[in-house]
C-alpha cells in the first residue's frame, strides 16, 4: 500500500550522537542499536526499533495509577493462513518479517501473545506511522473537551502561525484526510526529498522545529482534491491539538488515553528537540508496549468508551474510520490500492471478495495495529522487515489478519 508514496529504504541520517547515550550496545536486553548516525545499519536496526526513546530525544507518555486487565481467552497455539495459494505457518512470517511482538485480542481478551529477536512483553516498541492515528484521536478529544468547533473549521483558526502558510483556509478534515492540497513529497529514495529533509531537521539533527516547517508550507492543490500522503499534515494536526489545549501531545495522549486506559507502562514520543519547547513528531514515532497498542485498539473497537464510560464524543470513531469523500474512497487512492483512508486510518473494504473489513493503523519495516469493531478483534504487530516497506509482506499479514478472524469465529 505504502508502495507508492513511500518508496525505497531511509536515507541514512548520520553524525549527531547524543552526547548522553552510551554504545548502546548490551542493553537490559542485550540487543545493538546503535545511536543517530548507526542505529539504521543491519545489526543495530531490530534492537533500535525498540529503543527510540534513547537514540533521540522523546518526552515520557506517563500512565496512570492503576493498570487495567488483559484476561487471558483460549490460546491460539499455532496458526496457519493461506497465501498465493499455498499453505503457511506463522512461524515462516515470522521469521521473513523479522518479527518481534504479535498480539491479538479477541473479545478484549488476549488470545496469542509472542515476542521474537530479543522483544519482550515490556519493550518500548517504536510506531513509526502508527503515531498518526494517536494524533487524529487526540483531535477528537480536543473537540470533545470544546477546544474545536468543528472540522470543517480552518485549521488556520486556531493555530494563528499557520496564516500565510499553505494551510490558511484549509479545513481540518482535509488535513486529518491528508487532503490538505499543500506541497509536500514523501519520498525516501531522495535525500533531497521533503520527507528526508524534514526527517533530518527535526529528528536527526534538532536545527528546525516543526512549526517551522508548517509556517513555511506551500500551496498545491486544492483541499479535497487528491490525497496525499504526508508527514507534514499530521505535524499540522499535532500543532494544532497543541494550540488549542496548551499542552505537549505527549501530555494530552497521557490525560485521555495512557492514564485513564490503565495502561501498564510509561510510552515516550520523539522530539524535534531538548527540552520543554520541543514539539513530538506527530506524524512518527511513538513508543510502547504491545499490550499496551493492544488496549488503544480495543478502546477504539469499543468505540471509544472504556471502563462503561465514553470518553470520545459518540460517534467520532465511526467518522474517524468510514471514508466520506470521493479522494479517500476504497480503490481511489492509487491504481491498484484496494484500501481507503479517512482520519489518519487506512480502511479495509468491508464487502466484496477477500474483503477484510475493519481499519489499521501502520508504520514503514511492518508496524500494524489492526481493528475490527465488528469482530471485536484487535491485532498488533510489530516487525523490522528487511525492506523499508515491502508489498509482499504487506499482503501477507492481511491474510494473517483473516486467519485470525476465521479461526476466532
Amino acid at each position: 500500500m505504502f508502495a507508492a508514496v513511500l518508496t525505497g529504504r531511509v536515507s541514512a541520517m548520520l553524525l549527531l550522537g547524543i552526547a548522553a547515550l552510551v554504545s548502546g550496545i548490551a542493553q537490559a536486553d542485550d540487543a545493538p542499536f546503535g545511536d543517530r548516525g548507526t542505529m539504521w545499519r543491519k545489526e543495530n536496526y531490530v534492537g533500535a526499533l525498540r529503543h527510540m526513546g534513547e537514540i533521540y530525544f522523546a518526552r515520557t507518555v506517563r500512565r496512570g495509577d492503576t493498570v487495567s486487565d488483559l484476561p487471558r481467552g483460549a490460546m491460539i497455539e499455532d496458526l496457519t493462513y493461506r497465501h498465493g495459494g499455498k499453505e503457511i505457518a506463522l512461524e515462516d512470517y515470522f521469521t521473513r518479517a523479522r518479527t518481534t511482538g504479535l498480539l491479538v485480542l479477541k473479545d478484549g481478551k488476549i488470545v496469542y501473545e509472542r515476542y521474537l529477536l530479543g522483544a519482550d512483553a515490556q519493550s518500548l516498541l517504536t510506531s513509526w506511522s502508527m503515531s498518526k492515528s494517536f494524533t487524529s484521536t487526540l483531535v477528537g478529544f480536543a473537540i470533545g473537551d470544546g477546544l474545536i468547533a468543528s472540522v470543517d473549521d480552518p485549521i488556520d483558526k486556531y493555530v494563528p502561525g499557520m496564516k500565510g502558510s499553505g494551510f490558511e483556509g484549509v479545513p481540518i478534515k482535509a488535513v486529518l484526510q491528508m487532503s490538505s492540497g499543500v506541497d509536500f513529497v514523501e519520498d525516501y529514495d531522495r535525500a533531497e526529498s521533503d520527507s528526508n529533509i524534514l526527517w533530518a531537521s527535526t529528528i536527526a539533527y534538532n536545527t528546525r522545529p516543526v512549526t517551522d516547517f508548517l509556517a513555511k508550507a506551500k500551496h498545491g492543490k486544492p483541499p479535497f482534491e487528491a490525497f496525499n500522503y504526508s508527514g507534514l499534515d499530521t505535524l499540522a494536526l499535532g500543532w494544532l491539538v497543541n494550540s488549542v489545549t496548551g499542552k505537549s501531545l505527549s501530555d494530552y495522549l497521557s490525560e485521555k488515553v495512557w492514564a485513564p486506559l490503565g495502561m501498564e507502562a510509561d510510552a515516550n514520543w520523539n522530539l524535534d528537540g531538548k527540552g520543554s519547547d520541543a514539539h513530538e513528531i506527530a506524524f512518527c514515532c511513538l513508543n510502547a508496549t504491545l499490550r499496551d497498542y493492544a488496549r488503544f485498539g480495543q478502546f477504539l473497537a469499543n468505540n471509544g468508551a472504556w471502563g462503561g464510560k465514553q470518553l470520545l464524543p459518540e460517534g467520532w470513531v465511526a467518522e474517524a474510520t468510514h471514508p466520506d469523500r470521493p479522494q479517500v474512497l476504497p480503490g481511489k487512492l492509487h491504481e491498484g490500492w484496494t484500501l481507503g483512508y479517512q482520519y489518519q486510518w487506512w480502511v479495509f473494504p468491508g464487502t466484496g471478495k477477500d474483503a477484510i473489513g475493519g481499519f489499521t493503523a501502520q508504520g514503514i519495516n511492518g508496524q500494524f495495529l489492526y481493528v475490527d469493531p465488528e469482530e471485536n478483534l484487535v491485532i498488533v504487530a510489530t516487525n523490522a522487515w528487511p525492506k523499508f516497506w515491502d508489498d509482499d509482506l504487506e499482503s501477507e499479514i492481511y491474510d494473517i489478519f483473516s486467519a485470525f478472524k476465521a479461526k476466532l469465529q
